[in-house]
């Protein structure tokens, strides 16, 4: 799954290992560090993982549960009528720009309206 938040992007997968787990990346350390403030992965934010030779810089293995009470998380904080400009202001106009190219991507697979 990839998730695009207003604290970062992250992608989770099940690599099967530790058993029970998630695999929650990132490419960015701050996007982790903003993650683990919530409640449910408090005790991951010591246990960041760096690799110079992955795909995904940055990691946490985090228990199944604690990963879905965090993506409720996520959901019930939504305060903003805007993604983009919410980006922008925690997050920085740099930031926001990625993410509007991401936007302005997947944009373009949708179909016109019908005339």
């Amino acid at each position: 799954m990839w998730i695009v938040t207003d604290r970062g992007f992250f992608s989770v997968v099940d690599k099967g290992e530790p058993e029970g787990c998630l695999c929650v990346r990132a490419r960015v350390r701050e996007d982790l560090e903003n993650l683990c403030q919530l409640e449910s992965l408090t005790s991951y934010a010591d246990t960041i993982e760096e690799s110079r030779f992955s795909d995904y810089r940055f990691r946490i293995h985090v228990k199944r549960e604690d990963w879905v009470k965090a993506a409720a998380v996520l959901a019930e904080q939504i305060d903003y009528d805007n993604f983009k400009n919410a980006v922008k202001a925690r997050q920085g106009r740099e930031r926001a720009g990625v993410y509007t190219q991401v936007w302005n991507d997947l944009y373009g697979m949708q179909e016109p309206f019908a005339r």
